[in-house]
């Protein structure tokens, strides 16, 4: 019997057609990949396996999981065999800020298994080593905004395993974790979902990477439909749809290995591995920055916590630089004292030879001017019931910027390829991909000198990241404009930056081109950012690197 079984499943909402017609099982103890870009249907199959479908929503076709069907039937109302173990995206979301991790625990523990309080709270910790959270007795004591973001996936993990289901599904669990973190949860996820006495696996991703680092089987769809499906390795080897063969060449190109084959090439070839000396933009003098964390008692003193230890750094005009590092850093913090969103505790940092400092109102004036920033998330940082006209138009009345501005706007998104026909879109109306644009050509419109970027393409799928990064490549090509983009992915720090720095626990600890710093990184945190990229091991014939013959 399999653990899911999906026939003929059709979804519909306010009449239009999103889910058409696909099958596929799942069975006990396997992995199997829901893969496909941002829109092609694979939350909402999710969510209609949870029983989680908007109200909306009108189903036709199957859904039977151990053998129940439980097609529009809220979870609430399925039977205890039907239950389904889930891992969210975004871990802060999922776990509950106000309780304690412990006591989130132990309540499925306690229900699930039927075990005593006692019982429970041995079970708890012992779910939360095996996860490998670090001191576990002690951290299932904390509320969850105290754990990283890594630390909260892995406790996700074992919410889900206390379910003590036979199907688990993790919707995007790693999208938003650095990749050393990506490749922790996979390999517990690994261990977890390996046998026949463990949950089977239905993971959600838009990364083929990823899938084909965890997966057996995958589904491919597109537009609601199922585009092939099968073995992965077989179906990476010799896709049979252009649109699949599309995925896996941005999925190729989302990894480390061509930059790496590309660099070598170069340098062989005598090209110059390091740019040309720029003159200076920003000069970062000695900067450092710590904060005050909350009491573990009530009267315990505060302790403070250092983000970023003194460091000094030298950008030029024009260049792209990449930050790069796991989660918790300092490279965040870098970016805003460089962006005057914080005071620094030591040191300045200096734009073209005057100090930037967040309470010289008049100063910066003129530095925001020059500086223009890019978000992660232009979701939670445009107004949504602003239109894209409003949103380009905004930065210009604000900066004092003299000229045609309406002219300015319609060049600032040609800059980014956005149609002259979305100028009276509402920012809510926009795909992330639109929304990412709009914010690049919300940056360029006052034509600064420099745009610092954070993460920003960390939550699109890979054929709109690709194009995103081309994009902030061809600005900065064409305007002379310098980034500094912050990111934990050395593969996207690679195809855009020609400089790259790492840090780690608040430090610089490599500072070098990228090309030579990728072909021969010499510290122990570079190699491991390197090595953690998820690899596509098998290509097919015209993707895969030639080989060399003795």
């Amino acid at each position: 019997m399999h653990s899911l079984e999906v026939t003929d499943l059709k979804i519909s909402i306010g009449g239009r057609t999103i889910v058409n017609g696909i099958s596929f099982a799942v069975g006990q103890g396997q992995r199997v990949c829901l893969l496909g870009q941002s829109g092609s249907g694979k939350s909402l199959t999710a969510a209609a396996v949870l029983g989680r479908l908007p109200a909306n929503a009108v189903t036709e076709g199957s859904i039977k999981i151990n053998g129940v069907e439980v097609l529009g039937r809220p979870s609430s109302k399925r039977p205890d065999e039907a239950r389904v173990a889930m891992v969210f995206q975004d871990s802060a979301v999922a776990l509950n800020p106000l309780v304690r991790i412990r006591e989130q625990l132990v309540e499925p523990l306690r229900r699930h298994r039927g075990l005593s309080r006692q019982d429970a709270l041995a079970a708890a910790v012992e779910l939360a080593d095996s996860v490998g959270l670090p001191d576990p007795e002690h951290l299932i004591g904390r509320f969850s905004a105290e754990l990283s973001g890594g630390q909260r996936q892995r406790v996700c993990i074992a919410l889900a395993l206390a379910c003590n289901t036979r199907l688990m599904v993790a919707d995007e669990p790693t999208t938003a974790l650095d990749v050393v973190t990506q490749a922790k949860v996979l390999n517990v996820l690994k261990r977890y979902t390996a046998g026949q006495n463990t949950p089977a696996l239905l993971f959600i991703t838009h990364d083929f990477a990823v899938a084909s680092e965890l997966c057996s089987d995958s589904v491919v769809l597109k537009d609601g439909e199922i585009v092939e499906q099968g073995q992965i390795h077989s179906i990476f080897a010799n896709p049979g749809k252009p649109y699949t063969r599309e995925l896996i060449r941005a999925a190729r190109a989302a990894t480390i290995e061509p930059y790496i084959e590309r660099f070598r090439a170069e340098c062989a070839a005598g090209t110059p591995c390091a740019p040309d000396p720029r003159k200076s933009f920003y000069d970062i003098g000695q900067v450092s920055r710590e904060y005050r964390m909350p009491r573990k008692r009530l009267f315990a003193p505060r302790e403070w916590k250092p983000a970023l230890h003194p460091t000094s750094l030298t950008i030029g005009e024009g260049e792209r630089v990449g930050i790069v590092g796991v989660s918790g850093s300092g490279k965040t913090t870098l970016l805003r004292l460089m962006l005057a969103l914080e005071e620094t505790d030591t040191g300045a940092v200096t734009c073209q030879g005057k100090a930037v400092h967040p309470a010289d109102v008049r100063h910066l004036r003129w530095y925001r001017r020059r500086v223009q920033y890019v978000p992660q998330d232009p979701a939670s940082t445009l107004d949504p019931l602003m239109t894209v006209q409003a949103l380009v138009r905004e930065p210009l009345v604000r900066l004092n910027v003299t000229g045609d501005h309406d002219a300015m706007v319609h060049e600032a998104l040609d800059s980014v390829g956005l149609d002259h026909k979305f100028l009276r879109r509402r920012a809510s109306e926009l795909s992330g991909g639109q929304a990412q644009r709009l914010a690049i050509a919300r940056a360029i419109a006052t034509r600064p000198d420099f745009l610092l970027a954070d993460e920003p393409v960390s939550g699109l799928d890979l054929p709109m990241r690709e194009s995103i990064v081309r994009l902030m490549r061809s600005v900065s090509e064409e305007r002379g404009t310098g980034i500094a983009v912050v990111s934990h992915d050395l593969a996207m720090v690679a195809s855009l930056c020609e400089r790259t720095i790492v840090m780690h626990a608040g430090e610089v600890v490599e500072d070098r081109p990228t090309a030579e710093l990728l072909s021969d990184p010499r510290h122990p945190r570079t190699q491991e950012l390197r090595d953690a990229i998820p690899t596509l091991h098998v290509l097919p014939a015209d993707l895969a690197p030639e080989r060399k013959t003795a």
